[in-house]
């Protein structure tokens, strides 16, 4: 179970990193279809600081978590995630609920909930191997 779960989080690492790349070097495209629009150059550099590092600062950290005895690395990448999944919960109740943003948010729930659980199996002592 635990290889399966070093999978997925490696899966989800690229994912991150492929995001974290679209923010830095193709943000015309990644804007349009997250529907941001910024209203200045400073709004551009804002996003492509702040998302671009955001995603590539958790790939880089999944990454590091990864490796054995390393997996502590994992558990700030899940309270991003949770975090996100608050403000996302927030924007819930303040602005309005729209469907669209229903499957980030299970995304991010399952993401946190995945990283944590992997952290805890890879952190467990390995059992002695008789000979």
């Amino acid at each position: 179970m635990t290889l399966g779960l070093k999978i997925v989080c490696a899966l989800y690492g690229v994912l991150m990193g492929l995001l974290g790349v679209r923010w830095w070097f193709s943000f015309d495209g990644i804007a349009a279809e997250w529907f941001v629009q910024p209203l200045s150059l400073v709004g551009v550099n804002n996003l492509t600081a702040d998302l671009g590092s955001l995603f590539l600062g958790s790939a880089i950290m999944i990454g590091l978590g990864l490796r054995p005895g390393r997996s502590a690395w994992l558990l700030p990448v899940a309270v991003l995630m949770a975090i996100a999944a608050a403000g996302r919960l927030l924007a819930y109740t303040t602005v309005g609920y729209t469907p669209d943003a229903l499957v980030p948010l299970v995304f991010e729930i399952a993401s946190c909930g995945v990283l944590v659980l992997t952290h805890q199996r890879m952190s467990r002592p390995e059992p002695a191997q008789e000979v």
